[in-house]
């Protein structure tokens, strides 16, 4: 049996309710330009919880301490035409205070309306996945 490839992804989420999105740069391995969602794979031998705060701390300057996560759900995106296999995702929320922070990978972060992200056609396969099928279907609020 083959394992699931396990990823956690974090939304920043403002005090109004925005959430914070990273730009991936234009030479990033996987969809490149694209808005994506703050994260990463998990390693071997690394849980969930460790990975998360790991990515955190690889991609942002932000202070994992201070951030009130919270586990929101995990689910499967099947594979799909920008990505060749099933992958695991767990999907956490974390506060922060404000958009300026800085930011190690990717052009940056940008801010946008939870209402707003369905549409949008420069998302990540995960991050379309996210904001059309698991916050909709689940009604979730983060």
């Amino acid at each position: 049996m083959i394992d699931i490839q396990k990823f956690t992804i974090i939304l920043f989420k403002l005090p109004d309710g925005k959430v914070i999105l990273q730009r991936r740069t234009q030479d990033a391995p996987y969809a490149p330009g694209r808005l994506g969602i703050f994260g990463g794979w998990v390693e071997k031998g690394e849980t969930v919880q460790e990975c998360l705060v790991r990515e955190i701390k690889e991609e942002t300057s932000l202070d994992t301490e201070k951030l009130n996560i919270k586990e929101i759900d995990d689910f499967i995106i099947p594979k799909s035409v920008d990505f060749p296999d099933d992958r695991h995702f767990y999907l956490f929320s974390g506060e922060v205070s404000d958009a300026n922070f800085e930011v190690y990978e990717g052009d940056g972060a940008e801010v946008y309306e939870l209402s707003e992200l369905a549409t949008r056609s420069d998302l990540t396969g995960s991050a379309a996945y996210v904001f059309r099928e698991v916050i909709p279907s689940h009604s979730l609020r983060i």
